[in-house]
């Protein structure tokens, strides 16, 4: 009984002066460098991730992802999911990080790490302008008007949090969202800006935004709870290139006008969008 004792008092000095050591580091950051490829997690969400019509990625994350992979001096992937199964991926290991215009909410930092924000978004509300009708208040707290969403998004939250006796129509995907208003199988759409914008200067005589925001959230990159070293590199990485302007740079001309919407497939034809004439369109950052 006395040698258990003086065992288990070993045991708790030993473990008491571990935990005084530093920790180990982990080879997340060196993981990613000696693979000379940083791959990125995307899944199709104007503008944050589109496609243009050679089947290339493009979008404000791609900018960022590929400024990211350039300062670390190696490739960039991207590896194209669909959106409910971005964190899935991420924890199974398929990717080192989720840039999809993911929003930073405290459900989700229950399973993954999120970077420092890259930014805000505003969540809003359009709708047909023949659902509102001349009460649109009334309209819009009536039984079943049907909102389309995207599944398991903020937007979804946000939207049955504001309008608790709407239809929620959930889709897997903005474009299916997108076509779910324009196709009339919704009266109106919850999406994060710029794309209720979108759809508002796109077709300004069937639909028009209503009220102001609805939730505003923190975009950010999304990592593994693990990849300690990594992390502390992307936190880093978004200070710097917060403070030179170079993350302010690639927003404005994502954000700042929509002069980009013909160049890419957005669910509406190119000959449809509305450019802003007034300004001139901000200069694209070299990256």
């Amino acid at each position: 009984m006395r040698a258990n004792k003086m065992i288990a008092a070993i045991i708790l000095v030993l473990s008491a002066w571990l935990a005084l050591l530093p920790a180990r580091a982990d080879d997340s950051l060196k993981r990613v460098i000696d693979q000379k490829t940083l791959t990125v997690g995307v899944a199709l969400n104007p503008p944050w991730i589109l496609k243009n019509a050679d089947g290339k990625f493009a979008g404000y994350d791609v900018d960022l992802t590929s400024a990211l992979a350039s300062d670390l001096g190696v490739d960039l992937k991207l590896v194209e999911v669909p959106w409910n199964d971005l964190k899935t991926r991420l924890l199974k290991g398929d990717f080192d990080l989720i840039a999809a215009g993911y929003a930073s909410t405290p459900e989700r930092a229950r399973e993954v790490v999120f970077s420092n924000p890259t930014g805000t978004a505003d969540i809003r509300m359009v709708a047909s302008i023949a659902s509102l009708g001349k009460r649109p208040g009334k309209a819009l707290t009536a039984p079943g008007y049907k909102i389309a969403v995207l599944s398991n998004s903020t937007d979804e939250a946000a939207a049955k949090e504001a309008f608790p006796k709407a239809n929620i129509l959930s889709f897997d995907n903005t474009a299916d969202v997108f076509a779910a208003i324009i196709g009339g199988d919704a009266q109106a759409m919850v999406a994060t800006s710029p794309t209720p914008q979108m759809a508002a200067r796109l077709y300004d005589a069937k639909f028009r935004l209503v009220g102001g925001p609805l939730l505003r959230t923190p975009e950010a990159f999304a990592l593994r709870p693990d990849d300690i070293r990594l992390v502390q590199y992307v936190n880093n990485w978004i200070g710097a290139r917060a403070a030179d302007g170079t993350i302010a740079g690639v927003r404005r001309y994502w954000f700042g006008g929509f002069k980009w919407m013909s160049r890419f497939d957005t669910s509406a034809k190119p000959d449809q969008a509305k450019t802003d004439q007034a300004k001139p369109e901000p200069t694209k950052p070299k990256q």
